[in-house]
């Protein structure tokens, strides 16, 4: 199974730090995005940041994490927070399990 979401500690000091420039990567086919701790990902933080006058579209100190594009929206319902814990919970989910689970979650 692929990982669903890395947290910026694991990925800026790995292979996937090339993700920083181009705002996602793709890894054995899946699509991994940059998103912020509301799920924005960092091709809208950094519109919003330009119009702003903002130099950086996440903040120092800020979430900055690394998610599979199919999961976004659970993330964006849920809250970082939420995702994070219901993932944790189920290490040995498929990917499938995982999106009934969410789906179910986002539900309530």
């Amino acid at each position: 199974m692929q990982a669903i979401l890395m947290t910026e500690e694991f990925w800026r000091n790995s292979q996937f730090s090339t993700a920083r420039y181009y705002g996602r990567c793709n890894i054995d086919g899946k699509e991994y995005w940059i998103v912020n701790k509301e799920g924005k990902d960092l091709f809208q933080l950094s519109a919003e940041a330009q119009r702003a006058g903002r130099d950086k579209a996440i903040e120092s100190g800020e979430p900055a994490d690394l998610i599979r594009r199919d999961f976004i929206q659970y993330y964006r319902k849920l809250g970082r927070d939420k995702f994070i814990t219901i993932l944790k919970a189920n290490p040995t989910a498929s990917e499938n399990e995982l999106k009934n689970i969410y789906k179910v979650a986002v539900s309530y």
